[in-house]
């Protein structure tokens, strides 16, 4: 049976920063706008795993939230900066905003003490300090995830204002910002705007004297060893729990009913690792449930190939009635063929337990993989 259509996830949106504007990915994610696709997905991950509906400590209330952020908040942004072409679209229009809103010269509120540091600091090792601070307990609270971004979106407002040649109180400058808070350290705006390095960096330097010297080295030496790390090592480190993160993300798409994007996923995954017996047997509930049979049949048989002890895959081709699949699952050598009695259709019919709904077979499939 046909169920009705999900209605599209929307973007949740802020009358703050860029947000106010356009759609913030990089302050979704807690992400500096110069961040290398390596890193986003990293950090996507790992902020999935701390939404995920499963993680400890959650109340029944606070999973439907988390889920809401993840479905309607992070996957958004991830999807928006994936792919090369739609990034480098996206921080073209950060350009155009930001010079535009320069012409304009409109008096736009920042609310933020970090924000406000920026603009009477602006360079990039405050921008990203700045950034990573806030990152840190970005998801830690169900509760400040929308202040925090709001947040990181007028750092990423104000950064991409400083790149277009801003300066805020500077002679012959438009009144573009007008900062609400009087930030604790506050400093000359001619200070230096450095460009943005090829490479952004995740390490900082917070002092800068002279005894500081030897720990900057070490920590260029330790920034160094992790981007070679991330470069050259990362795709045979822990792919497998890798997949599996992205598989429990799909599990969410599906007990929302958003088919659509679970099908991309694990199609996306597919082509990742072709052999995966578990993804092939989500497919099959998908394809069940948008009333394609036959797909849904090839998928199950073809997980069952890969593995048959695919438990999920099992419980959903025995309510398609084939004998030739049952009987095979358990024909015993010992038995000739004579020995066997036909399958009449009283006899054929499965448990009750076989006759769940799609939903039950997945959460309990699920619950036994944990």
């Amino acid at each position: 049976m046909n169920q009705p259509k999900e209605p599209k996830l929307q973007f949740i949106r802020f009358d703050r920063g860029i947000s106010q504007y356009n759609h913030d990915y990089y302050a979704a994610l807690g992400l500096p706008i110069i961040s290398n696709p390596l890193y986003i997905r990293n950090v996507y991950l790992r902020i999935a795993r701390i939404l995920h509906p499963d993680v400890y400590g959650f109340s029944a209330e606070e999973k439907e939230i988390a889920t809401q952020y993840l479905a309607k908040l992070v996957n958004p942004a991830y999807n928006g900066l994936m792919k090369e072409q739609d990034r480098n679209a996206y921080q073209g229009i950060f350009k155009l905003l930001a010079k535009r809103l320069i012409q304009r010269s409109r008096n736009i509120q920042i609310h933020s003490e970090s924000a406000c540091e920026l603009i009477a600091t602006p360079s990039d090792d405050v921008y990203e300090r700045l950034v990573t601070e806030i990152a840190k307990v970005q998801y830690q609270s169900l509760h400040q995830i929308l202040d925090l971004t709001a947040q990181i979106s007028e750092l990423n407002l104000v950064y991409i204002l400083c790149k277009e040649g801003y300066r805020h109180g500077a002679a012959n400058m438009p009144p573009v910002l007008a900062p609400m808070v009087t930030p604790k350290i506050t400093k000359s705006h001619t200070q230096n705007f450095l460009p943005p390095p090829s490479k952004p960096s995740y390490i900082f330097n917070l002092q800068y004297s002279a005894e500081q010297q030897s720990s900057n080295l070490q920590a260029k030496f330790d920034e160094t060893v992790i981007q070679t790390r991330d470069e050259t090592v990362i795709q045979a480190r822990d792919d497998v729990d890798e997949i599996n993160d992205r598989i429990k993300i799909c599990e969410i798409y599906i007990l929302q009913g958003n088919w659509k994007a679970a099908i991309q996923d694990l199609r996306s995954i597919l082509r990742i690792d072709e052999n995966n017996s578990t993804c092939l047997a989500l497919l099959g509930v998908i394809y069940t449930n948008i009333n394609q049979p036959q797909m849904a049949k090839a998928s199950f048989k073809r997980s069952l190939y890969i593995n048959p002890q695919e438990s999920l895959a099992l419980k959903h081709l025995l309510e398609f009635n084939e004998p030739n699949f049952e009987q095979g699952v358990v024909t015993n050598t010992k038995n000739s063929k004579s020995d066997r009695k036909p399958i009449s259709s009283t006899t054929k019919k499965p448990p009750l337990t076989q006759k769940r709904g799609w939903l039950s077979h997945l959460l309990s499939w699920i619950s036994s993989r944990r």
